[in-house]
């Protein structure tokens, strides 16, 4: 049987990993290395008698040991990020457990209906789940009354030039999915609690997975129903999905910079490319302050400035923000 080969997200994990490897094993050597020159120095700067030869010997001793201390600061800096990229690894590592046992799951449920579509344990083929893996179990639902998937695009009202490709002058902007049919279970409660992980998912923007006869992820729910009706047992539900298109945020100096474009940025809606301003944070700045001056939220500063915790930040930091100020937070703000 052939080997599995790697997805593309697992082989830019492993790089990830062995480039910051690589790069504190380099510092690792150049540290020991500086570091046994700098002791050496030493010994012959104690060992020698002669004032002038112990006066150089003093100077080159201490040009080493700022080399020595760099070094090992470098050392400690890549060792870090390796630390975290081995993380973000393993994070993915679960995701992907998690969703195999999903899919499994799903596949399991599926032939059960095939054998027998009128099992008393069968919910509907169509199921929805988190896209990160972060259930244990979907939610099916039975689309009886719409399974739909519609995709809108902007189309210029205006004359093209001839010979022109018609796709420099349409965009798509939005694709959506809609779904309403029943969410089974042995009792009302179980329907409910089957609901009620919907609504949770739809409350925290979580970004969805379905699988049915359309099959998508990055989807959001943008509107979820409940028709009560005369069912005992089951929930009467319509489901309105819309689906995100995903760009990475990237940063860069400006002038130096190479302009990046992508595909999805000429046939998408929306610019993906964005001017950010940088500021240095002053003393008893936090980012839900800057958030709310510059009109962003804290997830989007975290993000783009690749900060971990958002409750820490350092005066004399240097920070993206948008261009934007909230002219009702124009004062400095400061957290007492």
């Amino acid at each position: 049987m052939a080997k599995r080969k790697k997805m593309t997200a697992d082989e830019k994990a492993d790089q990830k990993v062995k480039y910051y490897q690589s790069l504190e094993n380099k510092y690792q050597k150049r540290w020991r290395n500086s570091e046994q020159k700098g002791m050496d120095t030493y010994n012959k700067m104690k060992s020698t008698k002669d004032k002038k030869e112990k006066a150089k010997l003093k100077t080159r001793w201490q040009k080493i040991t700022k080399v020595v201390g760099a070094e090992n600061n470098a050392r400690k800096h890549y060792q870090k990020l390796r630390k975290n990229a081995e993380d973000e690894r393993d994070a993915l590592h679960k995701q992907q457990g998690s969703l195999a046992a999903i899919a499994e799951k799903i596949a399991q449920h599926n032939a059960q209906f095939s054998i027998d579509p009128s099992s008393g344990s069968n919910e509907g083929h169509a199921a929805i789940f988190p896209s990160d893996g972060s259930a244990k179990e979907p939610v099916y639902i039975s689309p009886s009354d719409n399974e739909s998937e519609d995709t809108t695009s902007n189309v210029t009202s205006w004359p093209v030039d001839e010979g022109a490709p018609r796709a420099d002058y349409v965009r798509v902007a939005s694709k959506t999915v809609s779904v309403g049919g029943i969410i089974t279970g042995r009792d009302r409660t179980e329907a409910t609690e089957k609901y009620n992980r919907l609504k949770s998912w739809h409350n925290h923007h979580k970004t969805l997975t379905y699988l049915g006869d359309i099959n998508y992820k990055h989807l959001v729910i943008n509107d979820l129903q409940n028709t009560y009706s005369d069912l005992r047992d089951n929930l009467k539900v319509s489901i309105g999905f819309t689906f995100i298109y995903w760009a990475q945020v990237t940063t860069s100096t400006g002038k130096n910079a190479k302009k990046k474009t992508s595909k999805s940025s000429k046939r998408v809606a929306g610019s993906r490319n964005k001017k950010y301003t940088a500021i240095t944070v002053k003393k008893g700045q936090t980012l839900l302050g800057l958030a709310k001056r510059y009109n962003t939220s804290v997830k989007w500063l975290q993000k783009v400035n690749h900060i971990k915790n958002p409750n820490r930040i350092s005066t004399g930091e240097h920070l993206y923000v948008g261009k934007k100020v909230n002219k009702k937070a124009k004062g400095k703000i400061r957290v007492k």
